[in-house]
């Protein structure tokens, strides 16, 4: 990961020793390159290499709180996944590593593997919005 990419509120992965845990970026100190990560009760500074991305599935789109569209909404083939305005669609299957993100007049068209954290700055930077787990 890089830190120029690591925002207060984004999901990670952070391991210590050889536990690793999902939790939220409460810091960033981009002078030490640490990151202070919160995971059930606890919070801990982390090194840039003890964090990883956490990979965008279609349970980790529920955790944000996103639920599956009826088909009548899809105009055309595929699955997509909703949460108000904003549609996140795998026109080839969930399967796919090909994404459309649109929000309102905005559309992106994404390829390849896309982490969690990723997808929080793409609706940030769509909406103006944090998107963190419900």
């Amino acid at each position: 990961m890089k830190l120029s990419e690591i925002k207060i509120g984004d999901i990670v992965n952070a391991r210590f020793e050889d536990v690793v845990n999902t939790g939220e970026v409460l810091q960033v100190d981009r002078e030490e390159k640490k990151v202070k990560v919160a995971h059930g009760d606890q919070e801990f500074w982390y090194n840039l290499e003890d964090l990883s991305p956490v990979p965008l599935t279609l349970d980790s789109l529920e955790k944000l709180g996103f639920h599956k569209a009826d088909d009548s909404s899809l105009n055309g083939s595929g699955v997509a996944f909703v949460k108000g305005p904003f549609i996140v669609r795998f026109p080839e299957g969930t399967s796919s590593k090909h994404l459309l993100l649109t929000y309102r007049d905005e559309h992106r068209d994404l390829h390849g593997d896309l982490f969690v954290h990723q997808f929080q700055n793409h609706y940030h930077n769509m909406t103006n919005f944090h998107i963190g787990i419900e």
